[in-house]
């Protein structure tokens, strides 16, 4: 699941119980609905997002 910082769900994936947590990090990004913005119309993803180590991978940046 991933949340904005107030804790409201953007994305939300079941994935098998052997399947590591950065293999599932992709589709869930994919998942997150685009943004909508007066300021930035062209933006579709957050701009930031924050995790833990085990998401520290190049093809993940």
């Amino acid at each position: 699941m991933i949340t904005e910082r107030t804790g409201l769900p953007l994305s939300i994936g079941i994935f098998g119980a052997n399947l590591h947590d950065s293999q599932a990090l992709e589709p869930l990004v994919r998942g997150i609905p685009p943004i909508h913005s007066r300021r930035d119309p062209r933006r579709r993803r957050p701009a930031k997002l924050h995790a833990d180590k085990g998401y520290d991978y190049d093809h993940l940046r």
